[in-house]
């Protein structure tokens, strides 16, 4: 309970602060999105041995982490 009143009293976000957070959070997706694309078509292309194709998965993993620790801790609702 105690973290329900704090959350309760800690002043409401501001609209900057959470466009900032948003924009952080759809920077992540759109990294996401690009480089398991670009993995995609190197693995269609036949190219799944290219060290890119690991470079790339290991940006989709890096930027899922980096959404799962925004979604974590939103900021307040302004």
């Amino acid at each position: 309970m105690t973290s329900d009143r704090a959350a309760a009293s800690a002043p409401p976000a501001g609209p900057t602060e959470f466009a900032r957070w948003l924009h952080r959070l759809r920077n992540e997706v759109n990294t996401v999105t690009m480089a398991s694309a670009a993995a995609h078509r190197l693995i269609e292309a036949g190219a799944g041995d290219d060290p890119a194709v690991r470079d790339n998965l290991r940006r989709v993993r890096d930027a899922c982490q980096r959404c799962s620790a925004l979604l974590a801790e939103p900021p307040a609702e302004a």
